[in-house]
């Protein structure tokens, strides 16, 4: 119990951290974009996932503890997927994230700076 308290509380503090210290710069970004700036935020993570939920359930036939893991990998989000197994009590879940967690780490760095050569930006 103690040690997940401290790790919630750990958790806390760094976003808590982050959000202070982005703040001054976002400010001003959110003056010149506005509204499209979060919505496009929001937008990169909402449609990925909705992808490959439709995907995975559909077309794949993915069992859906694996499929949620997956997208929890995919996300790189590791507070998803202690989530996602404390809900289904069950370690299922882990099996869909361990690749996609591995391949996103790898994948998303690199196709970023790959992008903007590409787009020119």
């Amino acid at each position: 119990q103690a040690a997940t308290t401290l790790k919630d509380m750990g958790l806390a503090v760094f976003i808590a951290c982050t959000g202070l210290a982005a703040g001054p710069q976002a400010w001003p970004l959110l003056k010149e974009y506005g509204a499209l700036l979060p919505v496009a935020g929001i937008a990169m993570v909402l449609v990925p996932a909705t992808i490959s939920l439709i995907v995975g359930t559909k077309l794949l036939k993915i069992e859906k503890p694996l499929l949620i893991g997956a997208i929890a990998g995919q996300q790189c989000s590791t507070p998803a997927i202690t989530s996602i197994t404390q809900v289904a009590q069950s370690s299922v879940p882990l099996l869909g994230y361990t690749i996609t967690y591995t391949l996103s780490n790898f994948l998303l760095p690199l196709t970023g700076p790959i992008l903007v050569g590409v787009l020119g930006a």
